[in-house]
């Protein structure tokens, strides 16, 4: 399997809104797109950015969910990543080791595991939301060329959400 995403995608065939004779495939189709463009961008920002910083997209949005939502549950976190609580452990428990994360629990209900970011963590995360924020725009005003096709579906798909 290749690591880039490879052939065609017809940018307009994807913001068409389904009719009522298009109830199943083709708008199973555009959904398909749209993961597959999703995993584009996720992968080419974690080859450019996340990977000098020793970070997987989920570790990465654990952290940031971590900053933004301070002290947050880890059941929160895994609704709101669309992860399972168990990957929300695993990425948390290296993120802990590496003293970007704390974790604590609360004296109402032991069974609960709040994260909180330390100094280090919060300021990694500035850094790489910045770099992640860069690198995306970068992508999104390159050139499209026929191997960069995901380019132009992504582009589209962040104007007609922003509409």
């Amino acid at each position: 399997m290749s690591d880039k995403p490879t052939g065609a995608v017809d940018v307009g065939a994807l913001a068409a809104p389904g009719t009522a004779g298009d109830d199943g495939p083709g708008r199973l189709d555009r959904v398909a797109v749209l993961c597959r463009t999703a995993n584009f961008a996720r992968h080419h920002l974690e080859v450019t950015v996340l990977y000098d910083a020793n970070l997987t997209w989920t570790s990465y949005d654990v952290l940031h969910l971590a900053v933004m939502h301070r002290p947050v549950d880890t059941g929160v976190v895994a609704a709101l990543a669309h992860v399972s609580k168990g990957s929300v452990t695993r990425s948390a428990t290296a993120l802990i080791k590496r003293g970007l994360l704390r974790r604590s629990i609360p004296t109402k209900d032991r069974r609960r595991s709040l994260l909180a970011p330390t100094a280090a963590g919060w300021a990694l995360n500035q850094q790489l939301r910045a770099q992640l924020i860069a690198e995306l725009n970068t992508l999104l005003d390159a050139q499209s060329s026929a191997d960069r096709h995901d380019i132009a579906v992504l582009r589209h798909l962040i104007t007609t959400h922003h509409q």
